[in-house]
């Protein structure tokens, strides 16, 4: 269950996407417990694919909005899918985001 590298492009439509509001992600969480809440598919993985997410965790979980299902948890979305980004394409797309957020500052960017 290795996560896939994504490419610089992929980074920045992801970190602009985050930016806009499209995309809800793990760090909007203020109770880790909620991550299996909201991101319900974790709920299922099996023991071999908890254990590779253990030795090589994600550096982020998100899904974009439009993929949340009907119900809220505690008025946060939830979703039956997601997707991830491993530690260092993480680490790049934050790195776009806040050139991004600097660029932009507070003014909403165009979808």
């Amino acid at each position: 269950m290795a996560i896939q590298s994504r490419t610089d492009e992929e980074l920045k439509k992801l970190a602009l996407d985050i930016f806009s509001g499209h995309v809800f992600t793990d760090r909007h969480l203020q109770d880790p417990h909620d991550l299996t809440r909201l991101f319900m598919v974790l709920n299922f993985l099996n023991e071999e694919n908890l254990a590779e997410l253990r030795a090589d965790p994600p550096g982020l979980i998100y899904e974009y909005l439009s993929e949340a299902g009907p119900r809220s948890v505690n008025g946060l979305p939830s979703f039956f899918s997601m997707k991830m980004l491993n530690q260092a394409d993480t680490e790049k797309m934050f790195k776009l985001y806040e050139e991004i957020k600097a660029q932009f500052g507070k003014l909403a960017v165009p979808a």
